[in-house]
């Protein structure tokens, strides 16, 4: 039986789709962007790449698929290229999101999108003890997401409880273009960090993040990659939407700040204008929230 998976859009959605691709039956074929490529190729060896939106590349695309006839077809993504390959590409069964409902958790979806296939086994939450070597901190989480970004100031409240209690050393993560940013925020926190934004392949910092003692990040891919790899992941959410985005497993856990959300709803839209979303936020719960698996 061969299996087909179509996930495109940005590093973080291909991510929080990892442990459903991972829990397949079968070992899929990937359809996939250059990005996602670079995350999966250590994992899934028949990988197709879609190199850009332009017409002719999703065509070439399609000429390469229809070489492989799929029994079956699950398109992750649901927009107007995965549409198209979806419907020119042939495969006996074919499976969308389309329909699924709106304001619930992504995961929740897929699970919805691929349990009724029979393809599906239930996702690994089985759970391992990280070793106690080191803690990232994701700072960052775009160059063009300010709004996603603390306050230093939080950062050094958050480094100074995770220092005085664990004394592990931190890794501070981003991307090449964030660089700059991230040694800003490293050079101001207690205790010893290194800087490694940018200087990771997707496969190192897959690597890097498995192998962590705990993750604290932004709404960012990094966040959902953590949570992939079952590492205890703290998620931090200000302008963006902590329900439909909540990382996968029972290791992980979202913090907001309920002055701002008093009702404990998300903000319907993403907000991209920077803010005070995230004084209220206090990491101490995060660490309650996560306590067996730390």
């Amino acid at each position: 039986m061969s299996i087909a998976v179509i996930r495109f859009s940005a590093l973080g959605d291909i991510a929080s789709a990892l442990p459903y691709i991972r829990a397949l039956r079968e070992g899929p074929t990937l359809i996939t962007s250059g990005m996602g490529a670079g995350l999966l190729q250590d994992e899934f060896p028949d990988i197709h790449v879609l190199k850009s939106k332009r017409i002719r590349d999703v065509f070439s695309l399609v000429c390469e698929l229809r070489k492989q006839r799929f029994d079956h077809l699950i398109d992750l993504q649901n927009n107007d290229r995965s549409r198209l390959i979806r419907s020119l590409t042939s495969a006996r069964a074919k499976i969308s999101s389309k329909g699924m409902p709106g304001g619930v958790p992504n995961l929740d979806n897929f699970h919805r999108i691929m349990m009724p296939s029979g393809l599906l086994q239930e996702p690994d939450t089985s759970f391992t003890p990280k070793p106690c070597d080191y803690i990232v901190l994701n700072v960052a989480s775009s160059s063009k997401w300010h709004a996603k970004r603390l306050p230093v100031a939080k950062w050094q409240q958050f480094a100074a409880l995770l220092h005085d209690r664990y004394g592990l050393p931190f890794k501070l993560t981003g991307g090449a273009d964030e660089r700059d940013y991230v040694a800003e925020v490293a050079a101001q926190l207690p205790g010893e960090c290194e800087n490694v934004a940018g200087q990771t392949s997707l496969v190192e910092l897959k690597l890097l993040l498995r192998n962590a003692f705990l993750v604290v990040s932004t709404d960012s891919a990094a966040m959902q990659l953590a949570a992939a790899e079952k590492t205890p992941t703290i998620g931090l959410f200000g302008c963006t939407n902590w329900v439909r985005a909540r990382p996968f497993g029972p290791w992980s856990t979202v913090l907001y700040d309920k002055a701002v959300y008093p009702d404990d709803q998300p903000p319907p839209v993403s907000i991209e204008t920077p803010g005070a979303y995230y004084d209220g936020i206090d990491l101490a719960d995060g660490l309650t929230a996560l306590a067996k698996f730390l």
